[in-house]
């Protein structure tokens, strides 16, 4: 699986510790892995702008194709699509870097079936500059920009609104739960590497790093899946490295003994750890798309 070597050299670059670490420079676009996709500019309920790219379901490229665009990046796949609503997956970015990584999820999910959307939070990537406090865990205006990204999702022609689903990684997966709980049309999350709130989170990270000064915004934890678990009904599957220190599979056991979901499932990667080369999606990323793609096309 030639897209899992790259996926693992993308995610490389992606921090393994907690922090916000905007970068605004995106290493390759959706096109860079074959993909047909759009890229618009998404404004909030408070005035800021997103950057976010939106990949419909289309087929996969012969490999001469995929190898030419590899290539030669500035080369677009012509956007071509039959207009059919089809299941969408939101991909939701963690805390460092920006959503070029998610081209290369996108790609798997893509092939599959489903329309994809990934964007950058105001301050990341292309969208709009926000002053970032690196010391800063977490932004409540994320909750804001996720809002706005559902709100933009019903408005493509070709995505299905009864068929939504939501996948976040890290903080992330924090954030995702929270935007499951608030809007009705997410009807589908996967999680991997979540954590039940910030409150406990934030002992455990000081003890990795103590010298790391960590501000927590106050109230964020309204949005938290331990504030939040006893009203969440929808599908839900969390992913978590059983090496994971940062986000413990005792956080994701906890949460799926609390949600009151029919559908809950819980995959503990053995020998995996939070992010990196350690992440589960990139030790056991055959087994990764598999299970997402299974969960996603019985659940949405």
């Amino acid at each position: 699986m030639k897209n899992a070597v790259i996926l693992i050299t993308i995610f490389l670059f992606i921090s393994n510790v907690y922090a916000l670490k905007p970068d605004s420079t995106y290493l390759i676009k959706p096109g860079g892995f074959g993909l047909m996709y759009k890229e618009y500019k998404v404004k909030t309920t408070d005035g800021y702008i997103l950057n976010v790219w939106f990949c419909p379901a289309q087929s996969k490229l012969p490999a001469d194709s995929l190898q030419l665009y590899r290539e030669k990046r500035t080369i677009i796949r012509p956007y071509v699509i039959d207009g059919v609503k089809k299941p969408t997956i939101i991909i939701c970015d963690g805390d460092a870097g920006n959503m070029f990584p998610n081209a290369s999820l996108a790609s798997f999910y893509c092939i599959s079936g489903f329309n994809v959307i990934t964007f950058d939070w105001r301050g990341f990537g292309e969208s709009q500059h926000f002053p970032i406090n690196t010391n800063y865990i977490v932004y409540p205006e994320f909750i804001t920009d996720y809002n706005a990204i559902v709100d933009f999702a019903k408005q493509i022609e070709t995505v299905d609104p009864n068929r939504i689903g939501v996948f976040g990684y890290s903080t992330g997966a924090f954030l995702s739960f929270a935007i499951a709980s608030l809007r009705p049309e997410i009807k589908a999350l996967v999680a991997r590497g979540i954590f039940t709130d910030y409150k406990t989170l934030i002992p455990g990270l000081k003890k990795i790093n103590p010298k790391k000064i960590i501000i927590c915004p106050d109230g964020i934890d309204k949005y938290s899946p331990r504030t939040n678990w006893s009203a969440f009904k929808k599908p839900i599957f969390l992913i978590v490295g059983d090496l994971d220190v940062r986000t413990p599979k005792e956080n994701s056991i906890e949460i799926l003994s609390n949600v009151k979901s029919n559908v809950r499932e819980l995959w503990i990667v053995d020998k995996a750890g939070h992010g990196g080369y350690e992440a589960p999606e990139v030790l056991e990323s055959e087994l990764f798309f598999m299970k997402t793609i299974r969960f996603f096309k019985e659940n949405l």
